[in-house]
């Protein structure tokens, strides 16, 4: 029963850390309970059904908006249960192969080994599979419970947040290791780690502005996208344009952004004299639209600049049965359930808009680093998201999904702006602190001024996903070598 009782308290806890109750600093120890209930554990297979126990606990809470957004999106409350497990399963086969690997570490080098390297390594390389190719999934990531701590957010810059994560498990272990031993020795190498990194947090609080800046206008205009589109859907979406233009005899931007998929086409009347109106006062837009192109529709960024010419960024990273049907020739029966009819086809490059070259990675985008790590590599001197969160509604989804943009921005050093058609919107400089934002359902305009554009290139944006991990594998294998080698 205290196996049992373990597992489940240490879910609940990291639960807490995580929007919207946001108790970031429980996450240093949330996983202490699960730890001490799997470290005697020698059999792999009673390690798995800790780890799925664990697992099912953990993102059966967290991802209970999950249920909603499918009901929403189907009408069917069952639908919505049936799509919230099979989704809480799948991550949680990640939690029990966490927890075989650990059985079977404590079988064959128990005594041997150092447990704190070998766990935070396996944590590591579990959560890189878990957010790797197109099933990839990083919802509950430790690292974005610090999206409010700048102090350990900024060490996102060396390792991105596969090393925020690693200093979580890291310490965590630590503890656990120190309740198991009764003894504070464990805690002597996590505790310099710490102390290292901190001290490197409030270095880089201190960077300097940088000289070339823009301003911009953020638009939050409030309107429900998601259904079929109608002539009411237009008016409001109109009326929205309208303001904005109002706003900009006001006071002038270099930038308007829009959101995801606001318009169904932005180069059709009224939407194509409406933003030419904004380009006349020598404002570029960027809006997320639809665009056709060789019998296949592209979910799109597009630039209008004042010159008359465009520019698009096609999403890459597409959401499974929201945005196209996995093996839907094998499949068709699906459709009967809610799912789009047709597939968006995904871009194939991280195009930059703009000549201030802007990354814009659209709504699921934001969750994974590859993306706007590629893009600053590429040249990205600002990060744009625009993204329509209508589905999620009130759920803590909204809020959990925003916190992403400031481990992007801690990551790479860039301002990141972001567009919710609903909510919520926000602005993050290059610290990842969120200088602006929206409430949900209000419309709402964000005037942004001294928006930096950026061209450093941190440790992570130059080594990008794989390179950060494999690095961080070598670190913790490097470590548990020694510490043998020490004992020894």
């Amino acid at each position: 029963m205290h196996l049992i009782a373990g597992s489940v308290l240490s879910a609940v806890l990291l639960w807490l850390a995580f929007p919207p109750v946001d108790w970031g600093w429980l996450a240093w120890v949330a996983l202490v309970p699960f730890l001490l209930v799997l470290r005697p554990v020698a059999r792999p297979r009673q390690g798995c059904i800790m780890g799925l126990l664990w697992g099912a606990c953990f993102y059966g809470i967290l991802l209970w908006w999950m249920q909603e957004f499918v009901a929403r999106w189907t009408g069917s409350f069952w639908l919505g249960l049936i799509a919230w497990g099979a989704l809480v399963l799948s991550q949680a086969l990640f939690a029990g192969a966490f927890g075989w690997g650990y059985a079977l570490g404590n079988a064959v080098v128990r005594g041997r080994a150092l447990p704190i390297a070998r766990t935070t390594a396996l944590w590591v390389a579990l959560e890189w599979l878990r957010g790797a190719r197109w099933w990839g999934f990083l919802w509950g990531q430790p690292a974005v419970t610090q999206h409010q701590n700048l102090l350990p957010l900024q060490s996102a810059e060396l390792l991105g947040a596969w090393g925020l994560s690693a200093w979580l498990v890291l310490v965590n272990t630590a503890v656990a290791e120190a309740i198991a031993r009764k003894s504070l020795r464990p805690l002597l190498v996590p505790a310099e780690v710490s102390l290292v990194l901190l001290l490197f947090g409030w270095w880089r609080l201190q960077m300097p502005a940088c000289p070339e800046r823009l301003s911009a206008l953020v638009v939050q205009p409030n309107v429900d996208t998601t259904r079929q589109w109608t002539q009411a859907m237009q008016d409001a979406v109109k009326a929205s344009f309208l303001r904005t233009l109002d706003l900009l005899t006001a006071r002038r931007a270099d930038l308007v952004l829009f959101s995801e998929s606001l318009v169904p086409d932005a180069t059709a009347y009224p939407f194509s004299e409406l933003v030419a109106q904004v380009n006349q006062r020598g404002t570029t837009v960027l809006i997320g639209t639809f665009v056709d192109e060789d019998d296949k529709t592209y979910n799109t960024v597009t630039a209008f600049l004042p010159n008359g010419t465009r520019q698009t960024y096609r999403k890459q990273h597409l959401v499974p049965w929201g945005e196209y049907v996995p093996l839907r020739r094998w499949t068709p029966w699906v459709e009967h359930f809610g799912v789009v009819s047709a597939d968006v086809s995904p871009g194939d490059a991280p195009e930059l808009l703009t000549p201030w070259r802007v990354g814009t990675p659209i709504c699921f985008e934001s969750t994974f680093p590859r993306i706007s790590g590629e893009m600053v590599r590429r040249g990205a001197r600002l990060l744009c998201v625009v993204t329509n969160d209508t589905w999620f509604g009130r759920s803590p989804a909204a809020e959990q999904h925003l916190a992403f943009c400031a481990l992007r921005a801690a990551e790479s050093r860039r301002w990141v702006l972001r567009s919710a058609t609903t909510g919520i919107s926000a602005v993050f400089d290059a610290r990842g602190q969120c200088l602006q934002r929206a409430e949900l359902f209000e419309e709402t305009y964000l005037q942004a001024d001294g928006v930096e554009l950026r061209s450093e290139h941190t440790p992570y944006t130059r080594l990008g996903d794989t390179g950060s991990v494999a690095l961080l594998l070598a670190i913790c294998i490097g470590a548990g070598w020694f510490s043998v080698k020490r004992r020894n």
